[in-house]
């Protein structure tokens, strides 16, 4: 008998064991195969997606950035957008399981840096050419990576009292074997206290890697407090971004990349896509061949509209005259020119102060003392009245001054 009461006992607890492994309270019941799936992507809203992540960056700068989507190779960007290769407060961020660059990638990718930008890298495996940049060596648990937590803890101590972050149910990262310790700095470690995400200084800016991109998707970020976690690495980063590029293309190559990448390579590398492209090609030569005939009457030319913006312009104008409104014309122009600055500045005009000054000068490479003037104009018609007939003569023509030599 205390055998049998035994034996049902023992299989009591094998069951409930094996169903609260099943059951995976830390997943919120998500199935196993999803967690598993990680496209860092940043218009993937789930688990394994970054739309968090993507939707929280533009809000950890001084400045409000919406982060620009790269869907090309880095180095055709890099050589083509101006922005990227002439200003130096740029970060570039790239998340991605495994990570393969072309030589050409990796060159360009130190220069950007080299120039003051900031490269954010967060990468299970990054390419091998990049590690030889960065003179980085890691390791990953391999198989057993499924087996432990996606954590991730910082070493600066004023971080207190949030400086560890865990999620269960998501594979672990990588961790750094060996590094430059002339150049590298340790901002990061695991649960096993291995480094895992450093800041390398390249001349004037820095490259940082972070071997556990799991910590960047939804799943990890929406548990608890842990998107505390993004906000302290952003905050190793400059307060002041010109712009924030969010990539999108590396996180879907599974093999290096030659240097002469284009879009036409890629859909002429398979069979299927191949056929279909020459048949559509062909398709179109027979439709021209074949509607290219006149199937009607010439169509008779017809007098082009008038444009009436002029009169347009004019009548307004004859408006503000008669009724001599001169300050609420000077507030549509200030509109107007707030307007302007935040389109192509990407500058918020609502508090315009000293520091708003230097960044518009810096951005229009206009004299300071011409942005500080201005600023000044626009403060006195605002606070003021009654604005006479010479005032806004003056104030015009430093609005007309600044549009004609910004850049």
């Amino acid at each position: 008998m205390i055998v049998i009461v035994v034996a049902i006992i023992l299989v009591f607890v094998i069951l409930l064991a094996f169903l609260s492994k099943k059951a995976r309270p830390d997943s919120n019941n998500i199935e196993e195969k999803e967690l598993a799936r990680q496209s860092f992507s940043y218009k993937d809203k789930s688990p394994g997606g970054c739309y968090a992540m993507f939707k929280a960056i533009s809000g950890l700068f001084y400045y409000e950035i919406k982060p620009q989507v790269v869907t090309k190779p880095f180095t055709r960007t890099y050589t083509k957008d101006a922005t990227l290769s002439s200003t130096d407060y740029n970060l570039y961020i790239l998340v991605a399981d495994k990570l393969f660059i072309s030589p050409e990638d990796a060159s360009n990718m130190m220069q950007f840096a080299a120039a003051g930008n900031q490269l954010f890298i967060a990468s299970n495996q990054p390419d091998s050419l990049l590690l030889t940049e960065l003179h980085i060596s890691i390791q990953d648990e391999g198989i057993f990576q499924y087996m432990t937590n996606a954590d991730q803890r910082y070493v600066n101590k004023r971080l207190a009292p949030d400086t560890a972050f865990s999620r269960k149910g998501i594979k672990g990262g990588s961790y750094i074997t060996s590094l430059d310790s002339s150049r590298t700095t340790i901002l990061g470690t695991d649960a096993y206290h291995r480094p895992n995400f450093v800041r390398v200084t390249v001349d004037d800016g820095a490259v940082f890697l972070l071997l556990q991109p799991s910590t960047l998707t939804n799943y990890f970020l929406m548990k608890d407090r842990n998107m505390v976690s993004l906000e302290k690495q952003m905050a190793y980063t400059h307060l002041y971004m010109d712009h924030v590029y969010w990539d999108e293309f590396y996180k879907y190559q599974n093999y290096r990349q030659s240097s002469d990448f284009s879009e036409w390579q890629v859909l002429m590398r398979y069979p299927s896509m191949r056929w279909a492209l020459w048949m559509a090609v062909a398709l179109l030569l027979i439709y021209l061949l074949f509607e290219s005939k006149r199937r009607q009457r010439i169509i008779p030319d017809r007098p082009p509209l008038v444009n009436n913006s002029l009169e347009f312009v004019d009548a307004l104008g004859q408006l503000y005259y008669q009724q001599h409104d001169n300050r609420n014309l000077s507030q549509k122009i200030i509109l107007q020119w707030q307007e302007f600055v935040r389109t192509r500045y990407y500058l918020n005009t609502t508090n315009m102060d000293n520091l708003f000054a230097e960044a518009l000068s810096r951005k229009s490479v206009m004299p300071m003392n011409h942005i500080k003037g201005l600023l000044q104009d626009i403060q006195h018609i605002q606070q003021t009245k009654r604005v006479t007939d010479e005032e806004l003569q003056v104030f015009y023509k430093k609005i007309q001054t600044f549009y004609i030599n910004t850049k």
